[in-house]
C-alpha cells in the first residue's frame, strides 16, 4: 500500500513510465529536466550538500527511499527507466559537450542534476556531475567527460564517493 505521504513521488515515477511508453525516452528525459529546472527557479540560486575544495557532494540521496520503495512495489526497476538512462548516456557520449549531462545511477539523477545545475547557473557558476552511486545496488556511474573537464580522475571521484552518494564539481564563472 502506498502511504499518502509518498504518493506524489510515486505518481512522478509512474508518470515517467507512462511518458516513455507514449513519447519515448528522449522526450521524457527533456520533460524530467524541465521539471528539475522549474523547481530550481522556485528555489533560487545556490548549492545544497557538503562542499570541500570546489567539490560539492551529497552524503545521501534525497530520493533513495522513494526509489527503493517504488522498485519494491513494482518488483523490479521498470524497463522504461533503463530506456531513458541508456538514451541519455548515448547522447552524452556522442555530444561534444558531454560534460553538461549527468552521471546516472538511477532515474532521479536526471532530475536532480537539472535542478542543481540550474541553481548553480543562477548563482553564476557551472556544476559538473562527476559521478554517483545507486541507492539500489553497488553500481557506480561516472561522467568521464565532466571528470576530464574538472581536471580530475575516477580515483578522485571514488574518494569522495566513499562518504557520499553523488559528486559534483563547482566551476566558478570567469568574469572579465
Amino acid at each position: 500500500m502506498i502511504r499518502l505521504s509518498s504518493m506524489m513521488p510515486k505518481a512522478f515515477l509512474m508518470g515517467i513510465v507512462k511518458l516513455v511508453d507514449m513519447i519515448g525516452p528522449e522526450e521524457t528525459d527533456k520533460w524530467i529536466r524541465a521539471i528539475g529546472k522549474k523547481l530550481g527557479d522556485r528555489e533560487g540560486p545556490g548549492f545544497e550538500g557538503a562542499r570541500e575544495d570546489g567539490i560539492n557532494y551529497m552524503p545521501i540521496c534525497p530520493f533513495a527511499n522513494e526509489l527503493v520503495e517504488f522498485v519494491e512495489i513494482d518488483g523490479e526497476r521498470p524497463s522504461q527507466f533503463m530506456d531513458i538512462i541508456k538514451s541519455t548516456n548515448k547522447r552524452r557520449e556522442q555530444s561534444d559537450r558531454g560534460w553538461e549531462f549527468p552521471a546516472i545511477s538511477n532515474i532521479f539523477c536526471i532530475f536532480h542534476n537539472s535542478y542543481r545545475k540550474h541553481r548553480a547557473e543562477m548563482a553564476g557558476n557551472t556544476m559538473l556531475h562527476l559521478g554517483c552511486k545507486s541507492p539500489l545496488s553497488s553500481m557506480v556511474a561516472y561522467n568521464d567527460k565532466a571528470i576530464e573537464k574538472a581536471g580530475m580522475s575516477r580515483d578522485d571521484v571514488d574518494k569522495v564517493l566513499e562518504k557520499s552518494i553523488c559528486v559534483f564539481k563547482i566551476q566558478e564563472s570567469k568574469t572579465e
